[in-house]
């Protein structure tokens, strides 16, 4: 069933600085084997300093939580803009259907 799951959180300090984030995972599942899944995420930190960043990639799998309901992690290493990144993770929100 599609749905979406929401996601923030801040990055890890670079260059005396970090930049926070909130978005929403794509609706598109990619499936996995034993019914399992993963969703894509492309989002723009929130400005610091002039700049901002881009975090894109895949979710790992789903992770049950109970009640028919799941959670995802993520984390990676962000675009480079004035010479430097940041590296970040997170762990979604629960599903929400569309």
């Amino acid at each position: 069933m599609p749905h979406v799951h929401d996601f923030s959180g801040i990055t890890r300090i670079s260059r005396n600085h970090r930049h926070g984030f909130s978005d929403r995972t794509s609706t598109d599942m990619m499936p996995m084997p034993n019914g399992r899944h993963r969703h894509r995420y492309n989002t723009r930190t929130q400005m610091v300093r002039n700049h901002r960043h881009r975090l894109q990639d895949v979710t790992g799998p789903n992770i049950n939580i109970g009640r028919g309901r799941h959670i995802h992690r993520a984390n990676g290493m962000s675009t480079r803009d004035m010479y430097h990144r940041h590296r970040y993770r997170f762990t979604t929100g629960r599903n929400i259907k569309v």
